[in-house]
Parts: structure tokens; sequence; C-alpha cells
């Protein structure tokens, strides 16, 4: 039977890792957008706000998350263990998909769309491309902090107990 008890500490992680990781994916997008915009004489208006913000919420999150960083009270047990194994499950599933459709999505405005391919529309689809790639990192992350939960759990309280005894 799994621990629920690994399993809430690999929630906690995956929130700590949620509350920076997502908006850093904009961050970037925001970047990237910026940068060929600028090679393409474009406008980079958009990609710096998408930057700015991005990196303010992403700097917010580790901030607000900090304390759950370095926290030595356990933590809670998972209550619902058959969904985080559902999620497990269905996580490779669900980036295939987000890839996919994302090639689709960027082959279509390619092929059908006026001037798809030219390169004004790169600033564009450089966002399309990152955002979803980068949500695809996160959720394969999330996947692999659930499927480790016994080692990590194994790990933390190994510390832990070694920062109490010294």
């Amino acid at each position: 039977m799994p621990d629920a008890t690994a399993y809430g500490y690999a929630q906690r992680r995956s929130w700590i890792f949620f509350a920076w990781w997502y908006p850093a994916v904009l961050a970037s997008a925001g970047l990237l957008h910026a940068v060929l915009a600028l090679a393409l004489g474009q406008s980079a208006e958009t990609g710096i706000g998408m930057a700015v913000l991005g990196a303010v919420l992403a700097s917010t999150g580790w901030a607000l998350t900090a304390w759950l960083r370095f926290t030595r009270r356990p933590p809670r047990p998972a209550s619902n263990l058959l969904r985080v194994e559902r999620g497990i499950r269905g996580t490779p599933v669900m980036v295939w998909t987000i890839l996919v459709a994302t090639t689709a999505a960027v082959v279509a405005l390619i092929l059908f769309t006026p001037n798809g391919a030219s390169p004004e529309n790169l600033p564009v689809l450089g966002l399309l491309i990152t955002v979803p790639l980068g949500s695809a990192a996160g959720l394969l992350h999330t996947r692999r902090l659930m499927c480790n939960n016994a080692g990590l759990y194994a790990r933390w309280l190994e510390r832990r107990s070694l920062t109490e005894h010294s």
C-alpha cells in the first residue's frame, strides 16, 4: 500500500514547483517573443510585458512558497491516493496531447493563414511553441516527483533528522 505521507511530501514539492515554474514559462515565452520581434524589427512590447509579468509572478510564487522549502514540519498525507495514481498514469497521455495539439496548431497557422510562413509571424509562433513545451515539461517533472515520492520523502526525513541532531 502506498504511503500517503510520502505522496503528501511529493504534492508539497509539486506545489512549490508549480508556484514559480509556470510563471517562469510565461516569462521565457515573453522573452523569446521580444527577442524574435526585435530581430525582425518589430515592436517587442508584448514580449517584454509578458516577460516582466512572468518574472514578477515567478518571483512572487517562489517567495510565497519559500517557507515550505525549508520547513521541518511533516507534510499532510495525501487525501486521495487513487486520484494521485490516476494523475501519474494520465500525465504521459496529457503531455503527448499537448505536443500533438501544439504541432497541429503551428502547422495549421503556417499553412492556412495568410503569410503564415513569413518571418513576421515568428514571434507569435515562438509563443505558441514555448508555453506548451514548458507546460509539458512541468507536468513531467511533477509526475517524476510523484513517481519517486518514497525516495524523496526518505531523503527529506534523513536530512530533517540530521539537522535536529546537530
